[in-house]
């Protein structure tokens, strides 16, 4: 093969160039080698395969190029043997040829040719194997070059690998031990030799050369492979011989790449119940390895391993064995040792000894609180350092906190873990919110029903950051009122996880959550308008339940009632009037229901208190206030007919002082329905002259506005409250009005102009005046007799 470079060419170009000329040779002594053998000129043969051979000695390819050349005289050797195969068969004694290809002239493809001939002769039978592969494996060693030493021991490795003695192969032959010996002395050997490239070359070619390494190691790693799958290698032989000798060589050659690969082989290739029975073992010699080794990767590999094994298992861990016990003492060691392991490694092994926790013995909470113990306690030893800020070990932590939620889905388990709040008091107020999040999360979408105060209790004060500002920020920082609300729903949603058949258990509970909810700070009037509505609603339906027991428990529903109108007074100091108003009429009404008048008056009281002081500048909020407090009022039962008239009137009087006109017109309409309430005798108010008065005010009223199309739509919607009541027998509403107002919006409808709100006017006129005709010619029954003097 050529030695010089190509001026002006590349590296990679040469590298083909070289790599393309050795195969060309490789074909063409493999041509003739195939050609001798046909002919039956087995000396030949061998001298051309030599030639072949011969190409492997180059030191001039790169490791991946050179793998490409050995795999072509690999395939090329491979006919070699099978004609050798044949010749056995036919009676020749491969004893006389093994001990012929000895005497080729260089002795790389001597070994070569011996391997393949060896191969053959350890099937024959003529010798016993294991003397066969104790020579074979000595002879090797006479090639000490990494790079074609590695090749030419994959070789006999690959070669010798369906002949090793193993069980019921075993006999004069060899044993498992002879196999045993056989591949770890292989192994140690091309350990030897992968571990000696690094010192090849110049210092500058370093990184060139790891690179280089990385791409052999498969070849070192087959071995431990090999080991694995001999049959006759039990838990025994593995503990006593084949694992020591196996971690004295890693542990000796201190080399991180061969150290690091080589464990994580060991861990991969053999059996978790080889893994259970040298745990021990195993994770002392972890802190033997050198420190730039990534032990951690290393055991949480293992971690990861037995944890699958132990949910593939019907009957989980054995129980003679506490593998988790066993993690934890060597992890304290393996630490102790190891004081410059990073603080993100740390905690990497801590969350992965307490997912092994989790998936051996899922019921132990005291195994995982330990790791958040040990856990707390390695982050007080960084607490006054950057350290704890870094993007990583802030990512570390959050997944030791997530880990028993998604592994229990049941947040009443995670709050049992007393050192659960020590671990996030270590994290940054933002990030303990994005934990507090997934927390509450986690309890909304698994429906976790939270059944007693101490629960509440627990829960509030492990997602605090959900519920009070960051004392640490300053007064002027700017709300983002879209996380906000997100973050303030979630927390209202946990008010519906309340449960609990004591009432007053329930209710201590709704007294945790207010005191909870109103922490004061920057953003709690934007935190309570989302968390006190359900907390509120929840206190109603208590309050009704209780009444619900009878006489007895009235003074208990009474607190109830107490406990709303106290929580509704911090919706009023914040400021939010419409909300608190909405809310006093609905307790308003439920205090109606169960016949609490005072207390109804009182909820009543304050919605119109609000009304009056906290909406005057704001038109549109009054009228919408108005509509609920009229609605509220009509549908309130068994009221006192001195308070009744009382609220009905005050509500009358502010739909009278509204700014607008027309909203004033509907208004006092709207509140005529006060004074007629259908239902039971007791509920039931008519007061006929007091209709009258309301539809004659807002008649009036409309006829003040000044655009012609409003106060004609507002006659045609008194109309329409005129023909209710004459409907329902209201003595004081007789034909006289409805004709007179028909009159009216006849004449003022001739002056409108045509657009689309006339358009909608005229045709509302129109199906309300085809309702009269449909009246007047329904029959001639008293209740129709009187829809015939109406001229429409």
């Amino acid at each position: 093969m050529s030695k010089g470079r190509a001026v002006g060419m590349s590296s990679d170009e040469e590298q083909g160039l070289l790599l393309e000329e050795a195969k060309k040779r490789v074909n063409v002594e493999a041509f003739y080698m195939k050609r001798c053998l046909d002919s039956g000129k087995l000396m030949d043969a061998l001298k051309h395969a030599s030639n072949m051979i011969g190409q492997l000695r180059t030191s001039l390819l790169s490791p991946k190029n050179y793998y490409v050349l050995y795999i072509a005289a690999f395939d090329e050797l491979r006919y070699l043997e099978n004609y050798l195969n044949e010749e056995k068969k036919r009676g020749e004694r491969m004893s006389k040829l093994y001990e012929l290809v000895q005497y080729a002239g260089n002795i790389l493809p001597r070994l070569y040719l011996l391997v393949t001939v060896g191969s053959v002769y350890i099937s024959s039978g003529e010798a016993p194997a294991k003397d066969v592969l104790r020579d074979l494996v000595e002879m090797c060693k006479g090639v000490q070059h990494p790079t074609r030493g590695l090749f030419l021991r994959n070789y006999l490795s690959e070669m010798t690998k369906d002949k090793l003695p193993d069980v019921g192969t075993e006999g004069e032959g060899g044993t498992v031990e002879d196999s045993v010996e056989f591949a770890i002395q292989n192994f140690t050997e091309m350990n030897k030799l992968w571990v000696r490239m690094q010192h090849q070359g110049t210092a500058a070619e370093r990184a060139r050369r790891e690179k280089e390494r990385e791409e052999l190691r498969l070849l070192v790693g087959k071995n431990l492979a090999r080991l694995s799958q001999l049959e006759g290698v039990d838990v025994t032989l593995y503990q006593d011989v084949v694992l020591p000798r196996i971690m004295e060589q890693i542990v000796n050659c201190k080399d991180k790449l061969a150290q690091q690969y080589l464990m994580e082989c060991v861990i991969q290739v053999f059996p978790d119940e080889f893994h259970l029975k040298t745990l021990g073992y195993v994770l002392s010699q972890c802190r033997q390895l050198i420190p730039e080794v990534d032990a951690k990767s290393i055991i949480v590999a293992l971690i990861n391993r037995l944890a699958q094994y132990s949910q593939r298992q019907p009957s989980g861990m054995p129980s003679d064995l506490n593998v988790f016990d066993v993690f934890f003492e060597q992890f304290q060691e393996l630490t102790a040792s190891q004081s410059s392991m990073p603080l993100e490694h740390v905690l990497q092994l801590q969350a992965a000894l307490m997912n092994l926790s989790m998936s051996c013995y899922p019921s132990n909470l005291d195994n995982v609180d330990k790791v958040l113990l040990l856990c707390s306690e390695t982050l007080e030893k960084f607490k006054d350092s950057a350290q704890l800020t870094k993007h990583v070990v802030v990512k570390e932590t959050t997944n030791i906190l997530t880990l028993p939620l998604d592994t229990y889905k049941n947040v009443i388990t995670v709050l049992k873990l007393q050192n659960y709040s020590r671990v996030m008091a270590y994290l940054t107020y933002t990030t303990r919110k994005r934990v507090s999040k997934v927390i509450a999360e986690n309890a909304r979408d698994n429906n976790t029903r939270l059944e007693n105060q101490e629960q509440v209790e627990r829960l509030f004060d492990v997602i605090s950051p959900l519920l009070a500002d960051d004392e640490d920020a300053s007064g002027d920082s700017e709300i983002d009122t879209e996380d906000l609300e997100e973050e303030q729903g979630l927390v209202a949603s946990l008010v519906h996880l309340f449960h609990n058949d004591e009432l007053n258990a329930l209710f201590a509970m709704y007294g945790v959550a207010r005191k909870a909810f109103t922490k004061e700070g920057p953003t709690m009037s934007h935190r309570i308008k989302h968390t006190l509505p359900p907390l509120v609603f929840g206190a109603i339906r208590l309050a009704e339940r209780v009444r619900a027991l009878g006489e007895e428990m009235a003074a208990s529903s009474k607190k109830v009632y107490k406990y709303i109108h106290e929580t509704l007074k911090f919706l009023v100091e914040a400021e939010r009037p419409e909300l608190a108003l909405r809310l006093y009429l609905q307790a308003a009404s439920s205090a109606a229901r169960a016949d609490f008048e005072e207390i109804a008056y009182e909820f009543f009281t304050q919605a119109f208190i609000l009304y009056e002081e906290q909406l005057v500048s704001d038109n549109a909020a009054q009228v919408r206030a108005l509509q609920m407090i009229t609605g509220a009022l009509y549908s309130a039962p068994s009221f006192d007919k001195e308070n009744y008239e009382t609220l009905i009137t005050k509500c009358a009087g502010h739909a009278s002082k509204l700014l607008k006109k027309w909203d004033q017109a509907r208004g006092v309409y709207m509140c005529s329905h006060l004074f007629w309430r259908e239902g039971t005798h007791e509920a039931q108010y008519k007061d006929d002259k007091r209709v009258l008065e309301c539809l004659q005010r807002s008649l009036k009223i409309a006829d003040k506005c000044m655009e012609s199309s409003m106060n004609v739509r507002l006659f045609v919607e008194i109309l329409n409250q005129y023909l209710f009541y004459f409907l329902n027998h209201n003595e004081a509403i007789t034909v006289k009005y409805l004709n007179s107002l028909i009159a009216l919006i006849n004449t003022n409808m001739s002056n409108m102009e045509q657009s689309t709100d006339t358009s909608e006017i005229r045709q509302h006129f129109t199906n309300t005046i085809a309702y009269i005709e449909f009246r007047k010619n329904a029959g001639a029954d008293d209740q129709h007799a009187s829809f015939d003097a109406i001229v429409v």
